[in-house]
């Protein structure tokens, strides 16, 4: 008999470790989604040291449902944003996924998200207590038929019980799907019949139990759905984060820290590939007096028209930046002296015959500017920035409305444009 109750509650062990897999990678699947976008979102941040931007990321994740901590640290491990609880490890009940943070190609830090699996243990302790009663209440039954059988010495009827268990075990139920044949109507006939009614509860009961997990486990998966559905917003709100790091708002133009990436990687790439870049800076001549007489609105309404022109005539391979105030950026990429100077004639051309109007006033708008090409003997892009920014001094000291090349590369090109 103990040897029944034994089998019996292995098979309910059996049974509910089996739920116990599929739920464990449905756990890991969403939380480790929640980890991978968090890096995706954090990259931009954290190269930017954004500590701001960094804790609303944490706390917007630790907000999601199972969510015990989040820690976005830094590529020397120190944590730049966390939130949730300060030490998840005193909940044994959870899952630590972990993320690389990568920015152009390279690891810059790592994510970490703390995803509690006490809902999943509730739910399988709960099983397994309801199945192991069952189990052993089944056995009990069993074990007491098989006993009777025995004290009365009947060989035939416990080796067709025997039969029978062997057959449950085998299909992994507790019941078998046929009733026993009655074939008198003695004691081993009614014990027969008995089993039988025994066996169509357990039947009936299996339905019913098997109802009730399936039903667990749609409501899992339409939580894994919405789970999803609130990573993907999450990863949108991400997406709009990076936007917003690295465009500037008035203009909708790439913003100075976007302006400095990109000018270092094309000058690495210059540097490497011997191929051309050409930098052009530029500010808007007299802005301050467009904000003092006409207002902060006609001298915003000027910064995103200039933003316009640019756009339109700059190629998918440059980068136009505002660098901030009136100052704008240009990294023309596979450019020379001559392409660029032709570029900045007919900018300056398209911005003088551009209406800037503003509540009926005509505003006449004008740039200077300079232009510095890369050259062998610069080794770091800020010596190119300093190159156009000293020929952009040059071209305002000049009388403004003109633009100067950069004298030690190209003294030959020294031009002014004609009013």
């Amino acid at each position: 008999m103990a040897g029944v109750l034994i089998t019996s509650a292995a098979i309910g062990v059996v049974r509910v470790q089996n739920e116990r897999g599929p739920l464990g990678e449905m756990i890991d699947k969403a939380g480790q989604s929640v980890a991978n976008a968090t890096a995706s979102g954090a990259a931009s941040l954290v190269a930017g040291y954004d500590y701001g931007n960094l804790e609303i990321l944490a706390q917007n994740v630790a907000k999601q449902n199972n969510v015990i901590r989040v820690v976005i640290r830094n590529q020397s491990g120190r944590a730049m944003a966390q939130s949730g609880q300060t030490d998840a490890g005193s909940d044994k009940n959870y899952k630590r996924f972990n993320s690389p943070i990568l920015f152009d190609g390279q690891a810059i830090g790592a994510t970490s998200v703390d995803i509690s699996t006490d809902a999943m243990e509730s739910a399988l302790n709960a099983l397994y207590w309801r199945v192991l009663v069952e189990q052993i209440a089944f056995g009990t039954v069993l074990g007491l038929i098989v006993y009777l059988f025995t004290s009365f010495g009947i060989v035939s009827p416990i080796h067709n019980l025997t039969t029978a268990m062997e057959e449950a075990v085998k299909q992994g139920d507790s019941f078998i799907v046929r009733d026993l044949e009655v074939k008198s109507r003695d004691e081993i006939g009614r014990l027969v019949s008995v089993f039988n009614t025994l066996n169509k509860s357990l039947a009936d009961y299996h339905r019913q139990l098997q109802g009730k997990i399936d039903f667990a486990n749609e409501e899992l998966r339409e939580k894994n759905i919405q789970l999803g559905g609130r990573t993907r917003e999450l990863e949108h709100a991400l997406d709009l984060l990076g936007a917003m790091a690295t465009t500037d708002w008035l203009t909708e133009l790439p913003n100075r820290r976007k302006f400095d990436e990109t000018l270092s990687r094309m000058f690495h790439q210059s540097e490497r590939f011997a191929e051309d870049i050409t930098l052009v800076l530029f500010d808007i001549d007299l802005f301050k007096q467009v904000n003092d007489t006409h207002g902060h609105g006609a001298g915003d309404e000027v910064l995103r028209d200039i933003g316009t022109l640019l756009r339109l005539h700059v190629r998918k391979s440059d980068l136009p930046a505002r660098l901030g105030g009136d100052e704008f950026g240009i990294v023309l990429y596979h450019t020379n002296i001559e392409q660029a100077t032709m570029f900045v004639d007919i900018l300056t051309e398209s911005v003088r015959a551009h209406p800037f109007n503003y509540d009926g006033f005509r505003m006449n708008i004008s740039l200077s500017v300079g232009i510095a090409q890369y050259t062998e003997a610069m080794k770091t892009p800020q010596e190119l920035y300093y190159a156009a920014d000293k020929a952009l001094y040059q071209a305002k000291n000049a009388g403004r409305n003109c633009y100067r090349v950069y004298a030690d590369a190209i003294p030959q090109l020294q031009e002014r444009i004609t009013s």
